[in-house]
């Protein structure tokens, strides 16, 4: 079977530069076996910004045909942005709609969005990295509905420092919070390759050891999904990360369907 990217956004995300044919497109060029177009709602954003919500009916209407005309699957999902204070409202927007899939991501931190750096003045790497990581085990807690957790390592993307990693070593006791939540709810991991890509200078980087010990915990399900923005980007780095997710003892990639869990089966490339 073929990878699907589990983690795509389209015209109906306001940052994104492309549209969903050509994901579709790029995801078939690339040989994947799927695409999910995973598009913003982050309800209430910081500075008063509205711009991240989208009408899933339109969106899904659009997915469908795409579906149709198309010889991979083309399927329907959401990027839910968790805040605390708004977790009541994103409850009921999500459950007047069917998703295929539901990806759970924080993207702002006590108020602040790290994009724009401010949230790093005044705080050194460790305060800056493990109260991101406090706020997604608050949050998984209160909001439950979801299927993957999105980019944990998020926080080392806009950072200004000089160690842009998440180790294990350091934040081992809220990792294992997190990681022992999602293997109890049957929640998915995501390695988001977007995360890796070069940005204030240099590229962040994964600790294998944080993959090894979430299957130590029992954790199976692992997501790979590019976050792509821009057409070029989908799948993007899938055979690197495949097998650095294999040589972490896991033999699958999961995505979902009608919220339940399809397993792609790792294959050696030789």
């Amino acid at each position: 079977m073929k990878l699907t990217d589990s983690h795509t956004h389209s015209e109906f995300s306001p940052d994104s530069r492309m549209r969903m044919e050509q994901a579709v497109s790029q995801a078939i060029a690339a040989g994947l076996g799927g695409v999910i177009i995973t598009d913003h709602l982050d309800i209430r954003a910081p500075k008063g910004d509205d711009s991240f919500l989208f009408d899933p009916l339109e969106q899904q209407k659009k997915v469908e045909l795409l579906n149709s005309l198309h010889p991979i699957e083309v399927l329907k999902g959401i990027e839910v942005g968790m805040q605390l204070h708004t977790m009541a409202e994103v409850k009921s927007f999500v459950a007047r709609h069917k998703f295929d899939q539901i990806i759970a991501s924080v993207h702002f931190v006590d108020g602040i969005d790290p994009y724009y750096g401010e949230y790093y003045v005044g705080k050194d790497q460790d305060t800056a990295y493990g109260r991101y990581l406090e706020t997604i085990y608050l949050c998984i807690q209160e909001y439950t509905d979801f299927d993957i957790l999105g980019h944990y390592d998020y926080i080392t993307r806009y950072a200004p420092f000089t160690e842009r990693i998440i180790h294990h070593s350091k934040f081992g006791d809220i990792l294992d919070q997190i990681f022992r939540f999602l293997i109890q709810n049957g929640k998915a991991l995501e390695i988001n390759t977007n995360t890796y890509r070069k940005k204030n200078g240099t590229i962040p980087v994964l600790d294998t050891a944080v993959l090894k010990r979430y299957k130590e915990l029992g954790g199976e399900a692992i997501s790979l999904g590019s976050d792509a923005h821009d057409p070029e980007r989908i799948g993007e780095k899938f055979d690197h990360f495949t097998e650095v997710i294999r040589s972490c003892g896991f033999r699958y990639i999961t995505h979902y369907k009608n919220r339940e869990a399809q397993f792609t089966k790792i294959h050696l490339h030789r």
